[in-house]
């Protein structure tokens, strides 16, 4: 080798391990892209895309919902090239939010009288149906909400018409019911969990409220900081910590930590700055990472394992210029709940991105072990239900739901092992044929099991209102018939004595009956409800025995 090329050699590997030293690993991936607009720019800020949401069907296929200014666009994730399947006009604004409750998605809007839309994605991916829109519900006026949020059955819309927040039970999905109003502050944004909503109160801060009561919530702790303009959070997994945005006010535009297991006292964590020039908008989280979306800096990733030591593991730019007011445009919103382990970011003037993380495996459609098809479910005998794990338990939480159906019976039972021992129910029917499967789900999602199996009920010589043996689970079981009128039956299994309480509300959430308030002991339980001074519609039963708590619903025609 000459010396001029070993001089160029020895300058090349220098030059590449300069490279190599101040190259920052990124777990993010760009998959695919769109963008479909439908009307647009909007004359404030020149936004042609709103926020963003996901919609996963019972089979795993997932979908994209991106605001845009004059609706919404529905997007087939799983097609390739990613593709536009349906799309549902609305009003003319710049900012439109939407969540998915089963199957149906609810899309809102401020600045404009769309109010709220309810859409049917059961058909996809042929269709989309707008189903109604809905302008007042009860007394109150929801014609325009800033954002919407879901969480357990209740529709929470916030900022706009309600100021606070208007709390909507979905017992009916297509016709939601007004079960209470919070109003302490202008909420730009809620999340809820386990009936504790958090609510982002711009200059305001922060309001950690229990709703467990919808028609009366209680505070239960504040955050307040100067120069706060709290946008949205997000709570640990474990419920210890809050995680908030501040999109305005003079505070520095970052990710702030909040330690709040000794409330009503709250502690404030390190913070984290992804790009000190740019503004931050919308965090959501999915098991111990933090998704961003951050205007101009794209979107970013962050590893939120330990709440005080927190690192960005990821990011995408999606900003490509554009907006008349550029400080507000770019990654808008972010939707980290595929099971496929896929992210989808949307961009205020080029649309939507679908992103992989290499740090959210996918999470499986758990196939079924045992027992196995057209097995004897005999009376008296438990037999243990058992199929495949779907995640990481511990890094990507989720639920089973072990759906059983057949005459007389409709019923799902809760777990997050992937066994659940069961007793035959009392409404099954000697020789009939009942299916089962597994519904696995997170917060915002629920998918079923690939296959569904059959079950054959003997009842052996033993009627089943002496079945004497003991159940090895609390279990609270559909109501039969349901619809009803005007009286049913409401079955409940006790694996050992319990003050029991079964109580009757209506759709507002107010106790209307109570059947059973009583010291029982083990067996299967039945109760009879006698509706007949009830007006029809929708009502929830919930048995509360020892520690144990259960709601579900039933409907009442005449």
């Amino acid at each position: 080798m000459t010396r001029t090329c070993k001089m160029f050699y020895a300058l090349f590997v220098a030059l590449l391990c300069t490279v190599i030293s101040h190259a920052q690993p990124n777990g993010v991936t760009v998959i695919d892209s769109l963008n479909a607009r439908h009307g647009g720019p909007g004359p404030n800020f020149g936004f042609y895309f709103a926020s963003c949401w996901g919609y996963v069907a019972p089979d795993g296929h997932e979908y994209a919902l991106i605001g845009c200014y004059s609706g919404t666009s529905i997007i087939d994730l799983d097609a390739r090239p990613i593709r536009e399947v349906a799309y549902i006009p609305g009003s003319n604004s710049e900012w439109k939010e939407m969540k998915v409750w089963g199957n149906y998605a609810y899309a809102v809007s401020e600045n404009s009288a769309q109010g709220l839309q309810i859409i049917d994605l059961s058909k996809l991916p042929d269709s989309a149906k707008l189903v109604r829109s809905v302008t007042t519900v009860g007394t109150r006026n929801v014609a325009q909400s800033h954002t919407v949020t879901v969480a357990d059955g209740f529709l929470y819309l916030n900022g706009g018409s309600s100021n606070g927040t208007a709390i909507l039970s979905l017992a009916d999905p297509i016709n939601p019911t007004l079960a209470g109003h919070y109003n302490p502050a202008y909420f730009h944004d809620t999340y809820v969990r386990n009936d504790t909503l958090i609510g982002a109160a711009l200059g305001n801060g922060v309001y950690i409220t229990s709703v467990a009561n919808k028609a009366a919530p209680v505070q239960l702790g504040r955050i307040t900081y100067t120069g706060s303009g709290t946008h949205n959070a997000w709570t640990s997994i474990d419920g210890r910590y809050i995680f908030t945005t501040d999109e305005v006010g003079s505070t520095t535009k970052n990710l702030k930590v909040w330690n709040i297991s000794n409330l009503p006292t709250v502690t404030q964590g390190p913070s984290v700055t992804f790009n000190p020039t740019r503004i931050i908008h919308n965090v959501h989280g999915r098991g111990y990472y933090a998704y961003v979306a951050h205007y101009h800096a794209g979107a970013f990733v962050a590893d939120v394992h330990n709440p005080t030591a927190i690192s960005t593991v990821g990011s995408y730019v999606t900003y490509r210029g554009g907006g008349t007011n550029a400080s507000y445009a770019g990654a808008w919103g972010v939707y980290p709940y595929f099971p496929s382990g896929r992210f989808i970011v949307s961009d205020t003037q080029t649309g939507l991105y679908l992103l992989r993380f290499n740090g959210m495996p996918p999470r499986l459609r758990s196939p079924l072990l045992a027992p196995a098809n057209q097995d004897t479910f005999t009376q008296g005998v438990a037999k243990t239900f058992r199929w495949r794990s779907a995640a990481n338990q511990a890094e990507d939480p989720h639920s089973y739901q072990l759906h059983f159906w057949g005459p007389g019976l409709d019923t799902l039972l809760k777990t997050r092992d992937t066994s659940l021992a069961v007793t035959p129910f009392a409404s099954m029917q000697n020789g009939q044929t009942y299916r089962w499967h597994v519904w696995i789900r997170d917060e915002f999602t629920r998918v079923s099991s690939p296959d569904t199996l059959q079950l054959i009920y003997k009842s052996g010589s033993t009627s089943v209102g002496t079945i004497d043996e003991t159940p090895v689970v609390f279990h609270l079981a559909q109501n039969y018939p349901n619809p009803f009128n005007p009286t049913t039956t409401i079955e409940y299994s006790l694996p050992q004595s319990a003050h029991v309480s079964l109580k009757i509300y209506n759709a507002l959430g107010e106790q209307v009956a109570v059947v059973v308030d009583e010291m029982q002991g083990a067996g299967v339980k039945t109760a009879q409800l006698d509706a007949g001074n009830f007006t029809s519609g929708v009502y929830l039963y919930r048995l509360s025995a020892g520690t144990f708590n259960q709601t579900k619903k039933m409907v009442l025609i005449r």
